[in-house]
């Protein structure tokens, strides 16, 4: 059972490295396939509503994180934000160590769609980032 995940972007350097996203404290994974709808008749009952057929036209991998940004993590995100950069989402299990065991990773080129600040004068102040799969990605259990 994955715990805990961690955001990290690369710089696009070789070999390249990853800096993490820190302070993102709840982190969203989302597979999707697009699909594109298509009626399809009867022939013996051309007469009759036809049943729908569903063509899958391609996958997508959606992820939000939230929490915090350290203030010295701002300028990445809006040097990253409509650019197309290699992330990597690890998930980790809570394992008694500092810092945990990690059970696998999601990697691939993402363009970071959206930094938002929620910042309050009264209450905590929070962040989000989204980011949105430009290409293949993968899924790599550790091992």
């Amino acid at each position: 059972e994955i715990d805990f995940a961690l955001i990290k972007i690369g710089d696009g350097a070789g070999p390249e490295v990853f800096t993490l996203a820190c302070g993102l404290q709840n982190v969203n994974i989302n597979a999707v396939a697009n699909t594109r709808d298509r009626p399809v008749r009867d022939c013996a009952k051309p007469g009759e509503t036809p049943f729908r057929k569903v063509k899958a036209t391609s996958k997508q991998l959606d992820v939000t994180g939230d929490g915090l940004i350290d203030k010295a993590q701002i300028d990445i995100y809006l040097n990253a934000l409509a650019k197309t950069k290699n992330y990597k989402i690890e998930g980790y299990a809570d394992d008694g160590t500092d810092a945990g065991e990690l059970l696998g990773t999601y990697a691939g080129a993402f363009m970071l769609t959206a930094s938002n600040q929620s910042i309050s004068r009264d209450a905590d102040s929070t962040a989000e980032i989204t980011l949105a799969s430009d290409g293949a990605w993968t899924w790599t259990p550790a091992p």
